[in-house]
């Protein structure tokens, strides 16, 4: 059995595997209620190509709406722009706050 799972599994867990170089995270915070959630981009799906002279050669934006425990449905927009080597040029969001990638794990026990 080990030997079919060494051979069928492509090495790390999921999110060791997600959190290559085509994936790019933010972290946000709600402005409303506070919820901390986090918003994956996918660098090699997820993105499109600006044509025009703005202000990165790919962009993305991303609607983002939490659990709903604290029954705030409130959606939190946030746009990214990226170069052509699909590095993060500029952020905007609106609804709520970008935060630290330590601030989103701050008092989780992970």
């Amino acid at each position: 059995m080990g030997l079919l799972k060494k051979l069928f599994s492509s090495g790390g867990t999921r999110s060791q595997r997600e959190e290559g170089r085509n994936v790019h995270r933010e972290y946000v915070r709600c402005s409303r209620c506070g919820e901390k959630l986090s918003v994956r981009v996918d660098l090699s799906n997820e993105l499109t190509p600006q044509y025009d002279e703005g202000e990165g050669a790919y962009y993305v934006r991303k609607g983002v709406v939490g659990a709903g425990q604290t029954r705030c449905f409130q959606t939190i927009e946030v746009e990214l722009y990226f170069s052509a080597e699909r590095q993060l040029v500029s952020r905007y969001i609106t609804g709520g706050e970008f935060i630290t990638r330590e601030e989103f794990y701050e008092g989780d026990d992970i």
